[in-house]
């Protein structure tokens, strides 16, 4: 079981994306998500932890897949998901939370490969599920914060 859950909120071509106050990744742009509780699955833990970091109740999240790492500081993983809301709903940002701050973010924004402010996995995964790949787990193999290897396996539901 992994430990983690991280969730892309996305209304039409943006995503909902926070700006971390604290480690990891602190002052980086990631989804939302965090540490999954004791007697909670990973599904339960996305949405509060999606609700708890943005205010927004996501009803239906699709699970999409792992993203596991290696790395000589250690290892780990988290259960991914993605969450299209109606572009009726105004979330305005941005916001400054506990977490960080919450902006809506462009697709072509976050998956630009010269783009330095966003967590450097983030760009090779999140196409992948954007484009529909699910079922996927996402390997990482890092040495002193630096991606070495990627990888990705078909996962068995």
């Amino acid at each position: 079981m992994l430990e983690y859950t991280i969730c892309f909120i996305k209304k039409g071509n943006e995503i909902l994306m926070l700006n971390r106050n604290k480690k990891p990744n602190m002052g980086l742009w990631n989804g939302v998500g965090g540490k999954i509780e004791r007697n909670e699955s990973h599904i339960e833990s996305v949405i509060r932890e999606t609700f708890e970091e943005t205010g927004i109740k996501i009803d239906n999240p699709v699970y999409t897949g792992n993203v596991v790492w290696k790395s000589n500081r250690g290892d780990g993983g988290m259960y991914v998901y993605l969450s299209d809301i109606p572009e009726e709903i105004n979330v305005q940002t941005p916001i400054s939370t506990i977490e960080g701050i919450l902006e809506w973010k462009s697709i072509d924004w976050l998956t630009n490969p010269n783009n330095i402010g966003v967590v450097p996995n983030i760009k090779y995964y999140l196409p992948e599920i954007l484009e529909g790949k699910f079922g996927l787990e996402h390997q990482f193999i890092y040495e002193d914060g630096i991606i070495l290897d990627y990888s990705t396996i078909k996962l068995n539901n």
